[in-house]
């Protein structure tokens, strides 16, 4: 068996650790977050769509729940809710006393708001499938209402959402940030992605924004009035660092906290300042094919070309075996993975070499495959910011040249990389998907969602993503993700990967945070920052 990093936490700790957790926490200083890509500066939790912007959202606003260290959705602005016998009606109450950070309270109206927006004709984010099954959310979004019966403001603090047909994952969908209304509401939905707003949020969460510096920082401050409690730090800072100079900077106690590449392990590991903790995330990487282009039509080429990139050396080696080879996009940390009838894909170049001939594919006088007289040739888009990436894309490009198929690297930064592919630019790219705790894959790969960056289109596929949120059995609903997973494990969309396992590294002068962390990691999406202290 090949080696393989499978541990939920592995934690370098000592009984001193856990003593001083149980000390006062201490009240002050500047805790650095080090992330190695810049955010793009769309701090608005209904319209943002890359993770790095998500770290900021997540600490300023807060949503009606919150999903804890084990993945259970807890209470947050809503104290409490009530689920109807059918499933069909949820109800939230909201604490009273809740604020802005200008002061202004929260009630049901922003709630409605924030949901409404989603939903709106004029919507120009990607979130509208997520509440497409509340009474009313088609017949408002095709402008042909002008309300949302599934949304109904009882009071200033209670609120109910109504849906068409039971839908599984609804509870926990509930964690978006809730926006100020009184800031927002005057501003016409087709607009709100240009907004001044975005730049200079403004939520109820445990931290106020104070500064946003492009390829350097961003700067928090402690919310005094958070109704949760004001956090233990005063400032929290999301520092820019380049991925080679992470040990430096944690060395120097420039950073607190930073998720390390595997290949600096054995060096961080050695910090004595430092612990570090890995532990397996929802998440996957992945390389897409364009689906629309025809060389792409075929799922034999896409099997071939699975077959013959070297997956495994690239886990194991690159990744220095911190990593789980993909062949589906269902993390093992979810309860809906599934190794059943699923084809490993294991490295056979003959047989991708067989597929393609299979597929019409014959070499060239310079050895390319060519086809009606068009070569296997395609541009492989790469964002910058991981060696790991950019040495797996070169193994891949080595891997594809032994089989006939002539690669392209275009590497480029990270926001154009996304810009290229929210427009269709591109014939192959790599990225990773961060994936929320409910395992509804309709976000990403439903032939509808503007997220379905493949463009892949498959009725069964439809289907059992369609069943799978009517499903409110969960072992019913693991055997519908099952047949889903063994459906994109024969069409490959996306070439599967690896899924996430996330090295942390964290100083030891941070305290209050998770001993125990689960896949989101110590400090549990980051919503643990309002919570810990440092003792320097």
């Amino acid at each position: 068996m090949k080696k393989q990093v499978v541990f939920v936490v592995l934690l370098l700790l000592c009984l001193s650790l856990i003593v001083t957790a149980q000390e006062p926490p201490l009240q002050g200083g500047t805790f650095r977050y080090g992330t190695t890509v810049n955010p793009r500066g769309m701090f608005n939790p209904i319209l943002y769509t890359e993770q790095y912007d998500a770290y900021v959202i997540e600490v300023i606003y807060d949503g009606l729940i919150e999903i804890d260290a084990r993945l259970q959705p807890q209470p947050k602005v809503a104290k409490a809710w009530e689920i109807s016998p059918d499933g069909q009606e949820i109800t939230f109450y909201l604490h009273e006393g809740i604020t802005f950070h200008d002061g202004v309270e929260l009630t049901a109206k922003d709630v409605a708001y924030t949901y409404l927006t989603i939903l709106h004709p004029d919507y120009t984010g990607v979130r509208f499938g997520t509440f497409n099954m509340l009474v009313g959310a088609q017949e408002y979004k095709e402008g042909k209402a002008d309300t949302v019966p599934g949304i109904e403001v009882i009071d200033d603090y209670t609120i109910k959402f109504s849906t068409s047909r039971p839908h599984a994952p609804l509870l926990s969908s509930f964690g978006y940030g809730i926006l100020p209304s009184h800031l927002l509401a005057h501003i016409p939905v087709a607009e709100l992605e240009m907004a001044d707003f975005n730049l200079k949020p403004i939520g109820s969460g445990p931290f106020k924004f104070v500064e946003f510096l492009t390829d350097q920082y961003v700067t928090l401050a402690a919310n005094d009035d958070y109704f949760f409690g004001r956090p233990n730090i005063d400032t929290l800072v999301y520092q820019k660092v380049s991925q080679d100079t992470i040990p430096i900077f944690l060395q120097q106690n420039r950073i607190d906290f930073v998720e390390i590449s595997p290949d600096q392990f054995a060096q961080v590991s050695e910090l004595a300042q430092i612990d570090t903790y890995v532990y397996e995330a929802l998440s996957y990487s992945y390389l897409a094919f364009n689906l629309r282009q025809e060389r792409f039509a075929d799922p034999l080429v896409r099997q071939a070309i699975t077959y013959g990139f070297d997956r495994e050396l690239y886990v194991d080696v690159i990744r220095e075996g911190f990593g789980i080879v993909a062949n589906a996009p269902m993390p093992t940390a979810s309860w809906a993975f599934t190794q059943e009838g699923i084809d490993p894909y294991h490295y056979d170049p003959k047989r991708a070499s067989e597929l393609l001939a299979q597929a019409g594919w014959t070499p060239g006088s310079d050895g390319i495959l060519e086809k009606n007289g068009a070569r296997l040739e395609f541009e492989f888009l790469v964002p910058d910011g991981s060696r790991l990436t950019e040495q797996m894309a070169l193994l891949f490009q080595q891997n594809m040249e032994d089989i006939g198929v002539k690669v392209n690297l275009m590497f480029m930064e990270f926001s154009a990389a996304v810009d290229r592919v929210d427009a269709r630019e591109f014939d192959t790219f790599t990225m990773s998907w961060s994936l929320a705790v409910d395992p509804d894959p309709y976000g990403i790969w439903h032939s509808t969602s503007l997220w379905n960056d493949p463009g892949y289109t498959n009725p069964e596929s439809d289907r059992l993503i369609e069943a799978g949120r009517l499903e409110t059995d969960l072992e019913k609903r693991k055997e519908i993700y099952a047949q889903w997973q063994q459906v994109i494990n024969h069409d490959l969309p996306s070439m599967f990967l690896n899924y996430g396992v996330t090295i942390g590294a964290l100083n030891e002068r941070v305290k209050g945070f998770d001993p125990d962390p689960g896949p989101y990691g110590p400090l549990v999406g980051r919503r643990l920052l309002s919570k810990i202290w440092l003792t320097d």
